[in-house]
């Protein structure tokens, strides 16, 4: 009696633990993918920051020699 109740408690512990280590193995892989997402943001934010830079630096030429820069665009916006 006492031994079928000993090897019960193991079996649980036993499962328990296999619980645990899913959990613990999951929690690691959706940390994983928060990290790879964090990652891309930063690389859309450096690329986001890089064409602004770009645009303001040609705004900046355009208003220092906006005479060099040809106006008969026929897609030019009014």
């Amino acid at each position: 009696m006492i031994s079928t109740l000993l090897t019960l408690i193991g079996a649980l512990f036993s499962v328990a633990g296999k619980l645990f280590d899913f959990l613990y193995a999951r929690q690691m892989i959706d940390a994983g993918k928060t990290a790879q997402q964090v990652e891309d943001l930063k690389v859309a934010v450096d690329n986001a920051h890089a064409a602004l830079i770009a645009k303001a630096s040609i705004d900046a030429d355009i208003a220092a020699n906006g005479s060099r820069v040809p106006n008969d665009d026929p897609f030019l916006r009014d």
